[in-house]
């Protein structure tokens, strides 16, 4: 492991040199390095190109844990330099296959011998990348099916890499003060733990079900079918589906789909994912996204994927929401529920620059909104004012984007406020109305109420804690007893101003509620304790201005 290590130290140095970037382990054996620009020199073929670019040819001569990296350090562009954004984005994980000869002990190790497995297999695969390969195949029953491959060995040399990411990530910060603020050690951090999710085909397989689960009763949408007995780790036997790729227009109209129609699902889709069930397909790239004759929607590879926890759903609808109104105050608000931290003195110039992005977003049409040019400022302004904002959220940001974009390329005229809106209203009026909520409605007056009822035996046992010396106050008063039933008096008042602002409090949610209209005995009760409150106040109020001095 260590000869391995050392030897793909070598190969790093060299590919690294070859673009100009060996000074990240040169500069300190021979200061000044950087300076003599030794990459003209020894490769002219490559002047011309931005720093950028190099960048990028770089990481894809490193091989498939450095592109994997870039790829999902794509999805975070409030983290990282424009510049660099648009490069990463243009990555390709495109390599040979690997002879069938070299991957069928995988194959056998899952399903055993071949020949018993299958009716048929295809030796030649139909798509390959730098982690897997996948080939078509038949059951003995004469189902079709894609069998994902995992190139042998490709874990070990992703494991011999990831080290020596951190390493570079490491030095980065030092050479590179510019960058540290980007904290390229934690985004690597963040990249292992992704990783290794990537390279269990289990855990892929486990996210189609899920998908497949959410969506039981829209036929228009799905994920290939699992097929378990025939998988593993490093081995994924899933349903074969016919299709075409969902940015390939002329195919979708050519088998008598409407491209419209897709926009409108594929866009559906994806708000259901995020906004109600928490559980989202985070790669949605054209070519992870199938169309088929019967006007079906595909989702493939789920090896990235997202998760919203429910208590920050509304809070994310409500950021969409910002975006599509231009509501400065809503977003920020919502970053400050989130718990993002912004700078006081630039809060102010924050808000300026975040109403331009919006407002430039915003189609000299009517109700039109274009989501790609906020998503594409926003980061940019975020991030010179060091608004570190949560990786969740700008994941459910970037793949409503690349969503958008898609639905665009189906059919022009996609109207993305026209869209949003109506649905994230219903689904607040969905979560509103559902028997969960309104089973937490009383749980929540009952804890209201006991916190109440519990305030005069806390006021009491401080009172008891007086009496018994255990607090020391020096009192100028002949009559403690007349302090205390002042006291006590006093707590009476306080104690029914509470339960008053309770009642007030609790029947003014209820009666506001946008669902409470289809629950007319809750509404009417809820108006009964609300004008009860009101007139309680009123006799309270009267006392206290009567009261004898």
């Amino acid at each position: 492991m260590v000869t391995q290590s050392i030897r793909r130290y070598r190969e790093i140095i060299r590919i690294l040199s070859k673009y100009g970037f060996g000074a990240l382990f040169l500069e300190d054996i021979s200061p000044g390095l950087a300076k003599m620009d030794l990459q003209k020199r020894l490769h002219p073929e490559l002047d011309g190109y931005t720093k950028y670019e190099l960048m990028r040819f770089a990481i894809e001569e490193l091989g498939p844990a450095f592109v994997k990296f870039g790829q999902i350090l794509s999805t975070r562009r409030e983290m990282i330099p424009p510049e660099v954004y648009d490069e990463l984005i243009k990555l390709q994980d495109k390599v040979a296959p690997l002879p069938y000869e070299t991957i069928e002990p995988t194959i056998v190790r899952y399903c055993g011998p071949v020949e018993d497995a299958f009716q048929s297999f295809e030796k030649e695969p139909f798509a390959a990348a730098s982690v897997s390969q996948v080939h078509r195949a038949v059951l003995h029953d004469g189902t079709k099916v894609a069998v994902k491959v995992q190139r042998p060995g490709i874990r070990q040399v992703i494991e011999v890499d990831l080290p020596i990411m951190r390493k570079l990530a490491e030095r980065i910060e030092k050479l590179e003060p510019d960058l540290a603020v980007y904290n390229p050690t934690r985004l690597v951090d963040e990249f292992v733990t992704q990783i290794y999710k990537e390279l269990d085909f289990v855990h892929d397989g486990q996210n189609a079900d899920t998908l497949n689960r959410n969506f039981v009763e829209n036929p228009k949408v799905k994920a290939p079918k699992v097929y378990w007995e025939y998988s593993g780790t490093e081995l994924l036997t899933m349903e074969f589906i016919d299709g075409v790729r969902i940015d390939n227009v002329d195919a979708i109209r050519e088998m008598g789909v409407d491209p419209s129609s897709i926009a409108e699902i594929g866009f559906q889709a994806y708000l259901q994912q995020i906004f109600i069930d928490g559980f989202f397909h985070s790669d949605p790239h054209p070519g992870n996204l199938m169309v088929t004759r019967e006007g079906q929607l595909i989702f493939i590879d789920f090896g990235m994927v997202g998760m919203v926890r429910p208590e920050r759903r509304d809070t994310f609808i409500e950021v969409l929401l910002a975006f599509v109104n231009a509501d400065v105050d809503m977003l920020l608000e919502c970053f400050e529920t989130l718990g993002i931290k912004i700078d006081e003195e630039k809060k102010e110039q924050l808000k300026d620059e975040l109403y331009y992005v919006l407002q430039s977003s915003q189609s000299s049409e009517l109700g039109r909104m274009d989501f790609g040019s906020a998503m594409s400022s926003a980061p940019d302004v975020l991030n010179r004012y060091r608004v570190r904002v949560p990786p969740s959220l700008m994941q459910v940001l970037k793949v409503i984007w690349m969503i958008f974009d898609v639905a665009i390329h189906l059919d022009p005229k996609f109207n993305f406020n026209a869209r949003v809106r109506p649905y994230m209203t219903d689904i607040m009026r969905d979560r509103y109305a559902s028997q969960k909520f309104l089973r937490q409605i009383p749980s929540a007056m009952m804890n209201l109420t006991q916190g109440v009822v519990a305030l005069p035996k806390a006021i009491n046992n401080v009172i008891t804690k007086v009496s018994k010396g255990q607090f020391r106050f020096e009192i100028t008063s002949r009559e403690i007893s007349g302090l205390s039933t002042s006291i006590d008096a006093s707590t009476d008042k306080l104690v029914m101003g509470l339960v008053i602002a309770s009642m007030v409090i609790g029947s003014s949610l209820v009666l506001n509620a946008p669902i409470i209209s289809s629950y007319p005995p809750v509404y009417w009760i809820a108006t009964f304790i609300y004008i009860s409150a009101i007139a309680l106040a009123a006799v309270l109020l009267f006392k206290i201005m009567n009261r004898k001095p």
